[in-house]
């Protein structure tokens, strides 16, 4: 969401112009209060929503991995940046109370009994030829049989945004760590 409201920015009607009426905000369907932290979470988990990364970071998505280790979950989305970048690309995740497809806002059926969305900016489909080519070719849809990771399905690649759901068997607070060349989700197994 902040990343389309930062792409609108700048686009504005007639400077000189009187506005009749104070807009307001209306709040996202798909907005979700957070959850509370529970005795099981991760050390410096928090379960409001995070964004960050730079912009000129634009890398080709490649690669999805689950894993558990211990008494920790692990959702990881590998990129191949250009260059020599000191951040991650552009990211946000945030729990949604309805996973939807970017372009089309058709709601999602993901397993779980909480979700979150991890959106970035990143180049899953080459559009540079006469014929469009997969950069990701990877699932789209992975059930790991974990205890809180219960399925993560690939919402959307839609004008080099791509996003994914993760449906968790309940509301746990995470771990983001963001790298140049990777963002890893950390949950705490139930």
């Amino acid at each position: 969401m902040a990343l389309v409201t930062a792409a609108c920015a700048g686009q504005g009607g007639d400077a000189g112009a009187t506005p009749t009426a104070t807009p307001t905000e209306t709040p996202s369907p798909t907005a979700s209060p957070a959850p509370t932290a529970t005795s099981d979470d991760l050390e410096d988990a928090s379960c409001d929503d995070r964004q960050g990364g730079d912009p000129n970071n634009f890398p080709d998505f490649v690669e999805v991995s689950i894993e558990s280790e211990g008494d920790t979950e692990k959702v990881e989305f590998r990129f191949e940046p250009e260059g020599d970048p000191d951040d991650a690309p552009q990211w946000f995740v945030g729990f949604t109370d309805q996973l939807i497809t970017d372009g089309e806002g058709a709601p999602v059926d993901v397993a779980g009994e909480a979700f979150v969305s991890i959106s970035f900016m990143a180049r899953g489909v080459d559009l540079s030829g006469e014929e469009f080519e997969p950069i990701y070719t990877g699932p789209t849809e992975f059930t790991p049989g974990l205890s809180t990771v219960l399925e993560v399905a690939q919402t959307g690649d839609f004008e080099g945004l791509v996003s994914w759901g993760i449906g968790l068997s309940s509301e746990a607070c995470f771990v983001v760590e963001a790298r140049p060349d990777r963002i890893i989700l950390e949950f705490p197994a139930a």
